[in-house]
């Protein structure tokens, strides 16, 4: 049996699934730092 096939599909999916996976944390970090400073603000006035 040939599994070539599969194991193309499954890594090419991983693979997307880690990019998809490593954009959503940075842009997690970048909302965090945002809301921050957002509630910094607003309780340093």
């Amino acid at each position: 049996m040939d599994f070539s096939g599969i194991l193309e599909g499954l890594s090419a999916a991983t693979a997307t699934a880690a990019v998809i996976g490593a954009g959503s944390i940075s842009a997690l970090v970048g909302f965090v730092v945002w809301g921050t400073r957002k509630v910094a603000g607003f309780f340093g006035r």
